[in-house]
């Protein structure tokens, strides 16, 4: 894992009976940029989600630099400086730049 920044292993996550992912896994190394496209409903928002520990999941780990992240632990903190997220739902603040909308991210 030399140059991993950030690892997922085996990620499940469901809403219900409806399984998101069922054994989801990433690495990104140190000085990559990760884009996350893909079609409306496949579980991009979800994953970007998970990995700030808004959304709890079922099985599996996230590491960052080889450190479990724990949604209530000062790793989440680490996490969540290091991932941006402008939400579809929410409005962007028009009187601030793209660049200041991004930095707002949680």
């Amino acid at each position: 894992m030399e140059n991993v920044l950030l690892s997922v292993r085996h990620l499940k996550k469901a809403f219900g009976d409806h399984a998101i992912f069922e054994d989801f896994n990433l690495d990104v190394h140190k000085g990559e940029v990760v884009v996350v496209i893909g079609p409306s409903g496949c579980g991009k928002s979800t994953l970007l989600r998970c990995l700030n520990g808004l959304e709890p999941i079922q099985g599996g780990e996230i590491l960052l630099d080889g450190e479990p992240v724990l949604r209530d632990s000062p790793s989440i903190t680490r996490m969540r400086q290091k991932i941006g997220m402008v939400f579809q739902s929410y409005e962007l603040f028009p009187h601030k730049t793209i660049l200041e909308n991004i930095l707002l991210a949680p």
